[in-house]
């Protein structure tokens, strides 16, 4: 249960229920609420350096509908598909387009299985250019289609997160962002010059990505006058939204929907 607001710069601090992170969790045993998204089509997008592979779940309307671009974290969504996949099937509950997409090729998806670190971060970061041209292309994809209301947000998890700011630093189309647990990535601070309307969540006991790299893009993005919130839940460590048995996780997931679908909006 969501406690009190508590004013930091301009930064809101939304304090969360205090739970422990539970490992190796039975996802079988819970679930989100019901959807009513059509089942999820694969398709592939024609990128500029090759195929795309994204699982569209398209939202519970007819008519025109907002796009969102979800991006998995370290893990593809090959490896770890169930969290990403509720995730999907929660914005088009909505009413919203979700668009899963594996940014990573295959030697994409086995450099970043590696167990050292430093190799993972060395190679997430000569990639982020390369990767984030692939967010752009299935962004003009996404727009390009017939049911398109010509509206497209960023949804992004960890590593996926760093990507999801910096493609939409580089592309003024996206009108709407979202990220767990990121922050800035590794170009200086100076170089992002724009960000859209930006949403940034995470728990101050994460020690895969501390917090203060969201304090860090929030305060960027005040920077540069846009619009931009920090919600931090207490005692919540990385990736604690993946566990909807949690209070935290599903009051932090619904927050973030219900932020990109009034960006958005649904027609």
């Amino acid at each position: 249960m969501v406690g009190h607001l508590v004013r930091r710069r301009t930064i809101s601090v939304i304090c969360g229920a205090l739970a422990t992170l539970l490992g190796g969790f039975a996802w079988a045993a819970f679930t989100w609420p019901a959807f009513a998204a059509d089942a999820a089509q694969e398709i592939v997008v024609q990128g500029a350096d090759g195929p795309i592979a994204v699982k569209l779940f398209a939202g519970g309307q007819g008519g025109k509908r907002p796009a969102v671009i979800i991006l998995h974290g370290r893990r593809s969504v090959a490896e770890w598909a169930a969290p990403y996949t509720r995730y999907a099937e929660m914005v088009a509950a909505k009413g919203l387009d979700a668009y899963l997409v594996s940014y990573y090729d295959a030697a994409d998806a086995v450099a970043m299985a590696s167990s050292g670190r430093a190799a993972r971060v060395a190679y997430f970061g000569a990639h982020l250019a390369l990767w984030a041209n692939r967010v752009r292309d299935v962004v003009s994809y996404a727009l390009a289609r017939d049911e398109s209301s010509g509206k497209v947000g960023l949804l992004g998890f960890s590593n996926g997160g760093f990507l999801a700011v910096r493609s939409a630093a580089a592309d003024p189309r996206i009108e709407a962002l979202v990220v767990f647990y990121a922050g800035l990535p590794g170009t200086p601070a100076d170089a992002i010059t724009h960000l859209p309307p930006l949403l940034a969540v995470h728990g101050d006991a994460d020690h895969d990505n501390p917090l203060a790299g969201s304090v860090s893009l929030v305060d960027r993005a005040h920077a540069l006058g846009g619009t931009a919130e920090l919600v931090v839940y207490p005692g919540a460590a990385h990736g604690f939204d993946f566990h909807p048995e949690r209070s935290d996780a599903r009051e932090a997931s619904e927050r973030a929907l219900s932020f990109l679908e009034r960006q958005l909006g649904r027609r």
